[in-house]
């Protein structure tokens, strides 16, 4: 199936986000706004992930399961290895002090050695589902795979006792449409009564600071999301890029656009303890809803307006980046924080001064794009992909 470029161009942007926060979390001095930001890019990703979901081309679960194991669960146990084995720490481990404070399940481990740091690391990896510190952002490929497989389940319930819409005839099968919409209509508020339920259960767990092995509690949270953007599907599809008269007018999506992302800065709350790996939320559920859906909003928004743009070089580049991040996700996620570990561990000091912090963007940038041919021509395996060619790893083009 031909991939969707707005799609493809939103979820690059939301990774780059990801990218320049954690290029303000380890540098300070690189101040670029991202802590505004904490209660849109995790809740636009798993929301676009929605809208990307099907079972068209899996017959049953066996099946998609075997598919997301493969592409989402093998490449984040090989990765969160591969980064542990590389993590410097472990030659040095007076570089310690200086590693990113690590939390497995409420336990806040007292690690006196090398051992009991591989030890915690294999923890996070295989019992919390939140990655070993040299590769911490594939936390949420893992989350991915668990909410991806979760979602699953709710919709074969929903699909098998909510649409049944076949009446069985002595020599045919008669189709009731007006059947099939009501029932298609129950099945999809079944999918939405459960998305609220379980984000009602990831906030009550947080509020009473529960953490679940494989974070069960964070998933609750990102089902939610997961859902609305799959119910958002089709009025997306026919509205917002419909054509003729189903779309809406380019007047009326600048208007949606400017308008959600005002109502986004009037209901964010920068918080710099948020955050959904965490499960952590803030302090009122109608808040981080109200600011997650006006930003993700935005962005739909935005992006739809992107794709319909005269398709001239400076934005058919900057068009061509997005998806090639989009692409590249894994390696890009993996490798930006492993560079970033390492700078943060053996030059802090020198590179978190004004001005010179923005350098280390220059320098994850140059070090990831060196990273994608070698792991998208060598090491493609642990990403679950097949092989690719230097210069189809870095296209832009497509």
């Amino acid at each position: 199936m031909a991939r969707i470029g707005w799609i493809d161009e939103f979820k690059g942007f939301v990774l780059l986000l990801v990218c320049l926060y954690h290029v303000e979390q380890a540098f300070p001095q690189a101040q670029m706004g991202m802590l505004h930001l904490n209660a849109l890019r995790m809740s636009a990703f798993f929301f676009i992930s929605g809208m990307l979901f099907s079972t068209r081309r899996f017959p049953d679960f066996k099946s998609y399961l075997v598919h997301k194991t493969r592409v989402l669960l093998i490449p984040y146990i090989l990765l969160s290895l591969l980064f542990l084995a590389l993590d410097p720490v472990l030659y040095n481990f007076d570089l310690f002090p200086k590693a990113p404070r690590m939390t497995v399940m409420n336990i806040k481990p007292e690690i006196a050695g090398v051992w009991d740091y591989i030890y915690w690391n294999l923890a996070k990896i295989f019992v919390v589902g939140k990655s070993s510190i040299g590769s911490g952002p594939l936390w949420f490929v893992f989350t991915l795979y668990s909410v991806s497989l979760m979602f699953y389940s709710v919709q074969w319930v929903a699909i098998h006792f909510f649409s049944q819409t076949r009446t069985e005839m002595p020599h045919q099968v008669r189709y009731d449409n007006k059947k099939a919409e009501k029932t298609e209509s129950v099945s999809k508020l079944f999918i939405a009564v459960f998305a609220i339920i379980s984000l009602a259960g990831g906030w009550l767990l947080y509020k009473n600071h529960v953490r679940l092995p494989l974070g069960i509690e964070r998933d609750l949270t990102v089902l939610f999301f997961f859902a609305c953007g799959w119910l958002s599907k089709e009025p997306i599809r026919n509205t917002l890029c419909g054509k003729g008269k189903k779309g809406f007018p380019w007047s009326l999506v600048v208007a949606t656009s400017i308008t959600t992302f005002i109502l986004y800065a009037a209901f964010e709350i920068p918080n710099p303890d948020f955050s959904i790996m965490n499960n952590t939320l803030g302090k009122s559920l109608p808040i981080f809803i109200a600011s997650s859906f006006f930003g993700i909003a935005g962005l739909v928004a935005a992006f739809i307006l992107a794709d319909k743009l005269p398709d001239i070089a400076p934005i058919r580049i900057i068009k061509g980046i997005l998806r090639n991040i989009s692409r590249n996700a894994l390696v890009i996620l993996a490798v930006h924080w492993y560079i970033l570990l390492v700078m943060r561990l053996l030059f802090r000091a020198e590179i978190n001064q004004p001005g010179i912090a923005y350098l280390s963007i220059a320098i994850v940038t140059a070090g990831v794009i060196a990273a994608i041919p070698l792991f998208r021509c060598k090491l493609y395996k642990l990403l679950g992909k097949q092989p690719a060619s230097v210069r189809e790893s870095l296209d832009i083009r497509n």
